[in-house]
């Protein structure tokens, strides 16, 4: 919490980078992937980068935990689970490991399973399984599936694989999916990050709500006109929120328009830990507002108080059925609580010491 403001990181997930983990037909998309997280930091935040050793492993929830509630004022975090996204040998962040470490912090997180086969009925097995296991509180999904050295893109409208496994979903009660967007990651096709396939799920699947993960990152009309159209679309704004530091005309410009011609109760602030540190997002966004000349170059409106509490955290715990008393209550001394009261610790303390 911050200026009595909740927290809440709505995309977390800790990568096995480890060289175990590293397909070695992918190095230019490894490197890639340093050199994004490098990228989420201008020169005053160079301590937030984490070096090639710590970086490159299979990065520990005990590591982004205390990055999060004990570096960090952030409330609650949603998990996100990662299947092989192309550049790996195996899940980048597996379901087992956001299952522990949610049963270990139930007041402080909620997890997303995931899926990373073209096999329908696998795919519908395996997150029967995660439903049954871990009682997930919705799906992660990306946007490609890597096998057999190929990179195949799917659309969220199609028929084949995406609509019956969003029934299946649906019907089994879980109704949250949050899907890669608008950041083109390698060796993945460039198509599949589009978002001209949400129109058809959005308006099918009314009971449900869809996270565009990255959302603004690319597409800012397009994705203004989805929002217009559908309530039940969300933007996570992983990514979009390192902007702040590195490309604040750009930030402004995204998050302006967003907020005059949409409103701020469907953005929600995302750090991508451990692609980025949420400490130094969250600082620069403490008492923020457009600079006027960006307030007239873009037309947008000014940031009001209600705007920047929706974005923080009051959207997403409304959104994963987060009460605000009891989660201030039930974290209040947890043991994140009591390691940021005896003294905030130095960034990737759990790393470093």
């Amino acid at each position: 919490m911050i200026d009595d403001m909740v927290i809440v990181d709505a995309v977390v997930h800790p990568w096995n980078m480890s060289p175990e983990n590293q397909n070695p037909a992918a190095q230019a998309q490894i490197d890639a992937v340093y050199a994004s997280h490098k990228l989420s930091y201008d020169e005053a935040h160079a301590e937030f980068i984490l070096q090639l050793d710590e970086f490159f492993r299979d990065l520990s929830f005990d590591v982004i935990g205390r990055a999060e509630f004990a570096e960090s004022p952030v409330d609650y975090a949603v998990l996100h689970s990662l299947p092989n996204l192309g550049f790996g040998l195996g899940p980048i962040t597996l379901p087992e490991k956001c299952a522990q470490f949610r049963s270990e912090n139930p007041h402080r997180c909620s997890m997303l399973g995931t899926v990373g086969t073209p096999i329908i009925e696998t795919a519908i097995d395996d997150i029967k399984r995660q439903i049954d296991l871990y009682d997930i509180d919705g799906v992660k999904l990306y946007p490609a599936f890597f096998y057999d050295g190929i990179a195949k893109g799917w659309r969220l409208d199609g028929q084949d694989w995406a609509t019956p496994f969003l029934e299946f979903c649906r019907d089994q009660g879980l109704t949250r999916v949050a899907v890669h967007k608008a950041l083109w990651l390698e060796p993945a096709p460039r198509e599949a990050f589009d978002i001209d396939d949400f129109d058809s799920p959005l308006d099918r699947f009314p009971e449900m709500t869809f996270e565009m993960v990255h959302g603004g990152a690319a597409f800012l009309d397009q994705t203004i006109e989805l929002m217009k159209r559908h309530a039940n679309l969300y933007l996570t704004l992983e990514t979009t929120f390192s902007y702040i530091l590195t490309k604040p005309r750009v930030f402004a410009k995204i998050l302006g328009k967003l907020v005059t011609e949409v409103g701020s109760d469907r953005l929600l602030f995302a750090s991508g830990n451990n692609l980025a540190h949420p400490l130094p997002l969250i600082e620069a966004f403490r008492g923020y507002q457009f600079a006027p000349e960006y307030c007239e170059e873009f037309a947008i409106r000014e940031l009001t108080g209600a705007d920047c509490r929706n974005i923080m955290g009051e959207n997403a715990l409304k959104l994963y059925g987060v009460d605000r008393d009891a989660l201030i209550a039930a974290t209040r001394n947890d043991r994140f609580a009591i390691a940021r009261a005896e003294s905030i610790p130095r960034p990737w303390s759990g790393l470093r010491g």
